[in-house]
């Protein structure tokens, strides 16, 4: 094989590793933390949003709910009981659903306040994370 023959070949070769390599990181599983986005983010309670998820683990069945915290420890329960959903990612681990909110717990009508919109799962032997957590500010009557 002549010289110019084997240079072409070479090229030829990285390019479609390249190529390969992008195709298959863009259409294979999800990298990253998972994220929840709600849109609109900022809303009067009683209201929907619609909530997109990203990177969470495929083909699993998630429970979103609205919470007053982040983090907490366990037995506190900054979650709305009541004010949940239940997603089905799909196979690269996302999901698109609309959401109601309500004021959170601990939460005062009438006045704006921080809640958030995730899965709450434990991150140690007595903590829960919720996981994705979407920030929305709802406003109360």
């Amino acid at each position: 094989m002549n010289r110019r023959l084997s240079l072409r070949l070479a090229v030829a070769t990285v390019i479609c590793g390249a190529v390969g390599g992008f195709w298959m990181t863009s259409a294979g599983a999800s990298t990253g933390s998972p994220r929840i986005v709600a849109h609109p983010h900022n809303l009067m309670v009683n209201t929907q949003t619609h909530l997109t998820g990203t990177n969470f683990k495929p083909s699993t069945s998630l429970t979103v709910k609205e919470c007053g915290q982040k983090n907490w420890i366990v037995p506190q329960n900054p979650c709305d009981s009541t004010n949940s959903i239940v997603v089905e990612t799909n196979t690269r681990g996302q999901f698109k659903s609309v959401f109601t909110v309500q004021t959170c717990p601990g939460g005062t009508p009438g006045f704006a306040e921080k809640c958030y919109m995730g899965v709450p799962t434990p991150s140690g032997v007595d903590t829960i994370t919720l996981l994705g957590a979407a920030t929305v500010v709802v406003t109360g009557p």
